[in-house]
């Protein structure tokens, strides 16, 4: 198997290209699926003479992997698991992350790989290239303060924070220990709620408490979630506080403005008089929006498991009852999107008091992007004790649910925000292709990176030697010490062969020779040109 990659504008195609030559026939269905899940992927394919894959992409290194994957000698359904899990689930496996890379594609922002916690988290990308590009991951990025996404992991901190600035908060408590619960539990109205402080996704969380031997059960689960969790046993705590009656919503802000108002609903099913709440369940899963193996999925499906059928019990139901038909049965007890919940757009009704309690706490920690949970009767109106209570926040939220709602105005113009205020306010970095032999390169102010002969340069010192084009071209734009990034290719073939580098470029240097071939490529997609002579 062979793989050649042409990197940003080539003379092929204006996109960059992964061309893949493999010892087997290209398996066309995996490559159709793929499509379908979103046009970040690719925007053109074609393929040659049955082994020869083309795709034209703004994510090669995706691909690239991709294509190993079709050349080994395994059946069609092992294929496409591995690609699914092993590739693109553990790259692009969120809709925040697609709506982002969406983002930037369309603004004509240079896209590269970045880096990649084992297990932890999908890749990130850096956004723009040189000074003037931003780290992300899903909806997060490196412009969120380290105290941010302190403060987010922890609710005894967030708490800590709220009170500090005076917004109202249902009154709450450490648990220091199982000892010191009855007495603790004993000076709250009920009910209340008994949760560790640095899960997230409703993990550990119960509700609804009224009694002691409830109380003790949800401390014993608590402690239990926590021990789940390795690295939290030390530093996670549990809390009490009373609980707050009202609805669901997570508000997002996005460089110190709120942008959306989502009210999450908890999952239910709807009963059709013939199927039992199992059937149900597994019947809603199979909607398209909640089919995990599918990247943009913006649903996750209701897992059947002991706190869902714990909650059926209290409600004196089970798995096996028989809702009537449009009657609705909820089945979690947490309005938490990745317990099988859903979604509808309240942006338009919340009120400045709550608006301004949000944008408050972004920008007081320094978070880029911050994701605030809020439980209260009506959204319209300020945000008192009688009203409801802020619940957490999150530096890290997965956005999609606020950009596509299942219910109401989906808003995907949010991720363009979030790509422009990433980038704004930040000189731009000086992309520069040279073909052909020169012995002066431009005169250029600022910090410098040069590629030239295999080998890297910054500021005229050699930093490296031997890489490989394709790697040293992310090199540099990875690099936000460079003011300026310059690509020299010796001759027109070496152009042809790796491609300009860049999407869009600012200034095109070339021998006059190389004119004809020149003038195939597309030129709005380059500022400057300039002939020289030697």
């Amino acid at each position: 198997m062979k793989i050649q990659t042409l990197q940003g504008i080539n003379f092929e195609n204006k996109t960059t290209t992964v061309k893949a030559k493999l010892d087997r026939k290209v398996d066309y269905e995996i490559i159709e699926e793929i499509k379908a899940f979103h046009p970040i992927f690719l925007e053109k394919y074609t393929i040659e003479n049955k082994n020869i894959l083309i795709v034209q992409t703004k994510l090669p290194y995706l691909w690239q992997e991709i294509a190993r994957v079709l050349n080994e000698n395994i059946d069609l359904k092992s294929k496409r698991e591995k690609i699914l899990k092993e590739i693109i689930q553990k790259q692009i496996k969120s809709m925040s992350t697609i709506s982002v890379l969406q983002a930037a594609k369309e603004m004509d922002e240079e896209i590269t790989p970045f880096l990649k916690a084992d297990g932890q988290y999908e890749r990130q990308y850096k956004i723009g290239c040189g000074k003037r590009s931003e780290s992300t991951i899903f909806f997060s990025s490196s412009k969120d303060s380290a105290i941010a996404r302190l403060i987010q992991t922890d609710k005894y901190l967030t708490n800590q924070l709220t009170n500090r600035l005076n917004i109202p908060l249902a009154k709450w408590e450490i648990v220091p220990s199982k000892n010191d619960l009855k007495e603790i539990f004993n000076q709250y109205t009920k009910p209340v709620v008994i949760k560790p402080t640095s899960l997230a996704g409703g993990h550990g969380v119960n509700t609804n408490i009224h009694s002691y031997q409830q109380a003790l059960q949800a401390y014993e689960n608590a402690q239990e979630a926590i021990r789940s969790v390795t690295e939290l046993r030390r530093r996670s705590k549990i809390i009490i506080q009373k609980q707050v009656q009202g609805e669901d919503f997570r508000l997002l802000v996005v460089d110190g403005k709120l942008e959306a108002v989502t009210k999450r609903v908890p999952a239910f099913v709807e009963g059709n008089g013939k199927s039992t709440v199992e059937e149900l369940i597994k019947e809603t899963n199979k909607q398209e929006q909640r089919d995990p193996s599918n990247p943009p999925h913006t649903l996750k499906p209701i897992s059947i498991n002991q706190p869902l059928i714990d909650y059926l019990k209290e409600q004196g139901l089970s798995l096996k009852h028989v809702p009537k038909n449009k009657e609705k049965i909820t089945v979690r007890k947490i309005a938490s999107m990745s317990q099988g919940g859903i979604t509808i757009d309240y942006t338009e009704k919340v009120s400045k008091h709550i608006k301004y309690i949000c944008e408050s706490i972004a920008q007081t920690i320094n978070a880029y992007t911050l994701g605030v949970d809020i439980i209260c009767q009506d959204i319209s109106k300020p945000l008192t004790i009688e009203n409801g209570s802020l619940i957490e926040i999150n530096t890290m939220p997965e956005a999609y649910l606020n950009l596509y709602p299942l219910i109401g105005k989906q808003r995907p113009e949010i991720a363009k925000k979030f790509v422009k205020g990433l980038l704004k306010n930040k000189n731009k970095t000086k992309k520069i292709v040279i073909i052909g032999d020169i012995k002066q390169h431009p005169i250029l102010k600022g910090n410098t990176g040069v590629y030239y002969q295999n080998s890297i340069y910054i500021n005229k010192e050699l930093i490296n030697q031997n890489v490989e084009t394709h790697k040293a071209i992310e090199s540099l734009k990875l690099n936000s010490f460079l003011d300026n990034i310059v690509l020299h290719h010796k001759n027109i073939s070496e152009a042809k062969k790796h491609g300009l580098g860049f999407d869009l470029i600012d200034e095109l240097h070339f021998n006059k020779e190389y004119k004809k071939d020149i003038n195939k490529l597309d030129k709005s997609l380059i500022k400057k040109y300039e002939i020289f002579n030697n």
